[in-house]
C-alpha cells in the first residue's frame, strides 16, 4: 500500500519514502528527471493557454435579430444591431498587444502637436465699450402688427438667412429689450442712462449645468417670448423645455405653457410662425434592447417616433438621432417629427430645406494599407408642409458649422475640411468616432462644391484650393460670392470665390498673413471683417478689402494677451453703423478688471475703438445692441449703458469737456518709464508712464482722440491737462 502511495507523490520528505519503501530509494538522477518531466508539462500547458489567449479569433458576429423581422423598426434595428458588438480594430490579443508596443515607441518619439482653437478653451473673453449719439438704428423686421402698445419687433441677432429667425439671448422690440440671464428671462425700458429692468421672471432652477444653452425667440407681437431651456430632469434624463411665457406686461412676465422633450438641444428657428427645433437623442448601446422602444428609438410625448418619420443613411457609426419637429409658436403643438440616424450637430435651414450632415469613413484599400477618407452625406428635408425627404448628396471631407453651407437659386453650396489618414490595413479596425472623422491630419485641405438640388449631383467643385495640411476656419457666403478662411496654426488665407458662373469658379486670396479668423462677416461696400487671432494669445479684427490683385488686409484692431469667445452670436454686428461689439478678457490689466466690453467702428479708413469698459461675465453670454446713441450691455446678472457716437469726429470748433487718464479710472498697467509725449520747439513733456495713448481727450460732440494726437493737432494744449489735473513733467 505504502508503495502505491509512494508512486503518486513527488514532493515528499525523503526520510519517509527511504522508511516506506527502502528498496526504491529516490536517486538525485531520477529525481531531476521527474522535475524536469513535471516543468516540461506546466510548461507545455502554459504556453497551450497563452496561445489560445493570444491568438483565438474575437467573435465578431452580431447578436441575431431573426425574431424581429416583422417589426415595422427591422430596419432600423438591423442598423443598430450592427453596433452592438462594436468591432475591434484588432483580430485577437497578439494584434492588440503589438498595437500598443508600437505605440509606446513610436508615442515616446512623436508627440502630437496642439492644434485647433487652444487659445478659445482658456476662460473667456468680453465685449467692449464707450460713450457716444446719432446713428442708423437697427433694422426693423416686420414679424407682426404690433401690439396694443404700439411696440414693433426689431432683429438684434445677425441671422445666418434673411427672414429666418435664430433664437439668440437677446431679443428686443421698439419699446423694450429682453435678455435671458441663465434662467431668468429680464426685461428692460429703453430710456438711454435712465433704463432700468422692469420685470423678470426665473423659470427654474435646473439649469445649472447646461444654462449656456438657454436661448428664446420674441414673437412677432411682441407679447410672447418662446424659450428653449436644457435642463434634467427628476429622472435624471436630459430634458429640452419649451416654455412659452407672456410678456405683455414687461413688469410682469407670466408663465402660460410649457412642453417637455427628451434630449440634448442642438439648434432651432421661427419661420411663419412655426419652431423648427433640431434635438440630439442619444442611446447607450449597451442598453439597448430592441424589445423595449424607448432603449433604441427617439421618444416625444412618451410615444416612439413612427418606423415612416426615421431616416437611415447607408455607412451607420453612432447610436444617436437628429430629431427635427416643427412646433406651432402659438399652442406649442406639435405639428411634424423626423429622425435621421447616426447624423451629427451640423445643420443649416434655408428657406426651403433643412440640411443636417452624416460624416463617416471611406475606407479604400491597398495591399497591407488602407487610406481613410472622411465624407460627409448630406440630406436635405423640405419643411414648409410636412417633412419630407428630397434628396442626399455625398461629398469629401467634414463641414464646420452651419456657415459652411448655403442655398442660393436652387444650388447648394459647401466648403469642407478634407482629410485622408494612411492607416494598416491590419489594425484598421472597423468603428471610427465622428470625432476623428472630423479631426483635421497632415494631409488637410480646403474644398468647394456645388450641388444642384434638381438631382442633388455635384456640378461644381474647386477641390484642395488651400496650401498643404490647412484646415477651415470660418466661411460665409453672400449670394454668388464665398469668403473662406483656413489654417494650419496661426497664418490664413482668406479667399474669396466668385460663383457667378459655375462653369468658371474663380478665386483670389490674400496669401499667408498673421493669425486666423474664426468668423467671417459681410460688412457690405465690399469690405469683409475677419474676428479671430494675430497670434496664441494676440485678439484681432481686421478688415479685409477684394482689389484687382486679390485680396487684403485694409485695416486691423489687436490686444495683446487677450482672449475672446467664439459664440458668432455673441457679437453684436451692426452693418448699418459699421459696428462690432464683443466680449473680450484683457489679461494685460491682471486680475483686476480684465474683463471687459468693447465696441469697435468702422469709418471706412480703419477701425477706432469707441468703447472698452469693464464689464464682469462669460463672453459667451455677454451681449449688446446699439439704439438711438446709446450701447445698451448684458451679462450675468449684469446691465450697462453707455452713450456713444460713431460718426463724430474731433474738429476745432468742438469744446473739450474732459481729459481722462484711462490708466487710473480702468486700472490698466502700463510700464512705468518716462514717456516723451509732446514738444513744443522749447519744452519737452513727460508722462510718469508709457501712457499716452491711454490718456483720452473728450469732446462735446462726442467724439474722442489720444493726448497726443490732439496737442499735434493743436485742438488741445499743456493748459488743458493741467485743467482737468492730468500729472506730467517738464524739461
Amino acid at each position: 500500500m505504502k508503495k502505491k502511495w509512494f508512486r503518486t507523490m513527488d514532493l515528499v520528505d525523503e526520510k519517509y519514502i527511504e522508511e516506506a519503501n527502502p528498496d526504491q530509494r529516490v536517486t538525485p538522477i531520477k529525481r531531476k528527471r521527474m522535475i524536469t518531466t513535471l516543468v516540461a508539462s506546466a510548461a507545455c500547458l502554459a504556453l497551450t493557454v497563452t496561445s489560445l489567449w493570444l491568438f483565438l479569433p474575437y467573435d465578431k458576429t452580431p447578436p441575431s435579430i431573426e425574431h424581429h423581422k416583422k417589426n415595422d423598426y427591422y430596419a432600423v434595428i438591423e442598423k443598430l444591431n450592427a453596433l452592438k458588438k462594436e468591432e475591434s480594430k484588432y483580430d485577437n490579443n497578439f494584434d492588440m498587444i503589438v498595437d500598443g508596443i508600437e505605440d509606446v515607441v513610436v508615442g515616446g518619439l512623436i508627440k502630437p502637436a496642439l492644434k485647433g482653437d487652444a487659445m478659445n478653451s482658456a476662460p473667456e473673453a468680453a465685449p467692449p465699450g464707450d460713450i457716444y449719439p446719432g446713428l442708423v438704428d437697427d433694422a426693423v423686421i416686420d414679424r407682426g402688427d404690433g401690439n396694443s402698445s404700439g411696440s414693433t419687433y426689431e432683429e438684434v441677432t445677425d441671422n445666418q438667412v434673411e427672414g429666418i429667425t435664430e433664437a439668440d439671448r437677446i431679443k428686443r422690440s421698439s419699446t423694450h429689450i429682453f435678455y435671458l440671464d441663465g434662467c431668468t428671462l429680464r426685461v428692460f425700458n429703453i430710456k438711454g442712462l435712465e433704463s432700468e429692468e422692469l420685470g423678470s421672471i426665473s423659470l427654474g432652477e435646473t439649469y445649472q449645468s447646461y444654462y449656456r444653452q438657454w436661448e428664446f425667440y420674441l414673437s412677432a407681437d411682441c407679447k410672447t417670448a418662446t424659450v428653449l431651456t436644457q435642463y434634467k430632469n427628476e429622472e435624471n434624463q436630459l430634458c429640452i423645455g419649451v416654455v412659452s411665457v407672456d410678456v405683455s406686461d414687461p413688469a410682469k412676465p407670466v408663465e402660460k405653457n410649457r412642453v417637455e422633450i427628451v434630449g440634448n438641444y442642438l439648434s432651432s428657428r421661427v419661420t411663419d410662425g412655426k419652431i423648427l427645433l433640431m434635438t440630439e437623442f442619444v442611446m447607450n448601446k449597451n442598453a439597448m434592447d430592441f424589445h423595449k422602444e424607448e432603449t433604441f428609438l427617439p421618444q416625444i410625448n412618451g410615444e416612439s417616433i413612427p418606423a415612416e418619420c426615421i431616416i437611415l443613411p447607408e455607412e451607420v457609426n453612432s447610436t444617436r438621432y437628429t430629431v427635427v419637429m416643427k412646433l406651432d409658436e402659438a399652442t406649442l403643438n406639435i405639428e411634424g417629427q423626423s429622425a435621421l440616424l447616426s447624423y451629427t450637430k451640423h445643420i443649416y435651414v434655408s428657406h426651403d430645406h433643412i440640411f443636417l450632415t452624416h460624416v463617416y469613413a471611406d475606407v479604400q484599400k491597398k495591399e497591407d494599407k488602407s487610406t481613410r477618407n472622411s465624407m460627409t452625406e448630406i440630406t436635405a428635408l423640405s419643411y414648409k408642409d410636412s417633412f419630407e425627404k428630397k434628396g442626399t448628396v455625398v461629398v469629401r471631407g467634414y463641414v464646420k458649422d452651419q456657415w459652411s453651407m448655403d442655398e442660393y437659386e436652387g444650388i447648394l453650396r459647401v466648403v469642407t475640411t478634407t482629410n485622408a489618414t494612411t492607416v494598416y490595413e491590419k489594425y484598421s479596425g472597423g468603428y471610427v468616432s465622428v470625432d476623428i472623422l472630423q479631426t483635421a491630419t497632415g494631409n488637410s485641405n480646403a474644398s468647394l462644391y456645388c450641388v444642384d438640388l434638381k438631382d442633388f449631383k455635384v456640378v461644381a467643385s474647386v477641390e484642395d484650393f488651400a496650401p498643404p495640411r490647412e484646415e477651415v476656419r470660418s466661411v460665409r457666403f453672400d449670394k454668388t460670392t464665398a469668403y473662406v478662411c483656413t489654417a494650419i496654426e496661426v497664418s490664413d488665407p482668406v479667399y474669396f470665390f466668385d460663383l457667378s458662373d459655375l462653369n468658371n469658379i474663380t478665386y483670389k486670396d490674400t496669401g499667408n498673413i498673421d493669425g486666423f479668423s474664426s468668423s467671417l462677416v459681410n460688412m457690405g461696400n465690399g469690405y469683409l471683417l475677419g474676428i479671430g487671432q494675430e497670434n496664441w494669445g494676440t485678439f484681432k479684427v481686421e478688415i479685409y478689402q477684394e482689389t484687382e490683385k486679390g485680396v487684403e488686409g485694409f485695416c486691423k484692431y489687436t490686444m495683446d494677451n487677450a482672449i475672446y469667445s467664439t459664440d458668432y452670436k455673441s457679437y453684436y454686428i451692426d452693418r448699418q453703423n459699421q459696428l462690432i461689439g464683443l466680449g473680450i478678457i484683457d489679461y494685460s490689466r491682471g486680475d483686476k478688471n480684465n474683463s471687459r466690453y468693447i465696441l469697435l467702428h468702422f469709418d471706412g479708413y480703419k477701425l477706432r475703438e469707441l468703447l472698452n469698459v469693464g464689464f464682469s461675465g462669460d463672453n459667451e453670454v455677454k451681449r449688446g445692441v446699439y439704439i438711438d446713441g446709446f450701447m445698451y450691455m448684458f451679462g450675468e446678472n449684469n446691465f450697462l449703458v453707455k452713450q456713444v457716437s460713431p460718426d463724430a469726429k474731433p474738429g476745432e470748433a468742438e469744446e473739450i469737456v474732459k481729459i481722462v487718464d484711462r490708466t487710473k479710472e480702468e486700472s490698466i498697467p502700463c510700464d512705468t518709464a518716462m514717456e516723451m509725449f509732446y514738444y513744443d520747439g522749447y519744452t519737452r513733456y513727460y508722462f510718469p508712464a508709457i501712457k499716452s495713448q491711454y490718456v483720452e481727450v473728450r469732446y462735446s460732440n462726442g467724439a474722442s482722440e489720444d493726448i497726443v494726437t490732439a496737442l499735434n493737432a493743436g485742438r488741445a494744449t499743456i493748459k488743458d491737462l493741467d485743467r482737468f489735473e492730468i500729472e506730467y513733467y517738464m524739461n
